[in-house]
């Protein structure tokens, strides 16, 4: 923070010192008491409870039904990587690898780091140990992308609908649940602060 830096009231124009805030801390001016800032409310484990609940959620997701769709009395329903082996068995072998990486184990890769770093107890996860998880973190963040799955299904199932009848299953929601948590967990990590033993 640069100490020359100064922060001024909004209300009375009283010049104040920016200072370091804690988590939900409010800065208030000495003169007016406005608020003048506020801490931002994510704690030290929040990347650790919302990496920890994604890795809960993403069993049900790969379990329960992701998609039924029927047409005439016809029924099928899919899983989560239905689609991985639909594609695997059409031919499409190298875009199935990238699905199933993307989409799957490379998200659950990440959760699983996230959570280990921000774990409270850590025995087995040393400085050098942790520095390299926080390395491997930074480069699966860039290819850990189930939002972009999720933006598909729903596109999918906007084109599908006049054709088809399409129900979603809990599996789905579970998967966009476990999408929506590793972007929190990934927010929530701070990729800058020295790794900690």
């Amino acid at each position: 923070m640069n100490p020359d830096a100064r922060l001024t009231c909004h209300l009375c124009g009283q010049e104040h010192a920016p200072i370091h805030l804690d988590p939900g801390a409010r800065a208030l001016c000495v003169r007016c008491d406005a608020v003048l800032a506020r801490g931002r409310r994510p704690g030290p484990d929040t990347a650790f409870v919302f990496a920890a609940t994604g890795l809960i959620l993403a069993v049900p997701a790969a379990l329960l039904p992701f998609v039924s769709a029927g047409n005439l009395g016809d029924e099928r329903t899919s899983l989560l990587f239905t689609g991985v082996a639909r594609l695997w068995s059409g031919g499409m072998g190298p875009l199935a690898v990238l699905v199933l990486a993307c989409g799957g184990l490379l998200p659950l890769a990440l959760l699983a780091i996230l959570a280990i770093l921000r774990a409270p107890v850590r025995p087995f996860c040393g400085t050098a140990v942790a520095g390299l998880l926080a390395r491997a973190a930074r480069v699966l963040g860039h290819w850990a992308i189930p939002e972009v799955q999720v933006l598909a299904v729903l596109v999918g199932l906007v084109k599908l609908r006049n054709a088809v009848s399409v129900t979603i299953g809990p599996g789905f929601w579970c998967y966009a649940a476990v999408a929506f948590f590793l972007l929190v967990a990934e927010h929530s990590f701070d990729f800058n602060a020295p790794a900690t033993p």
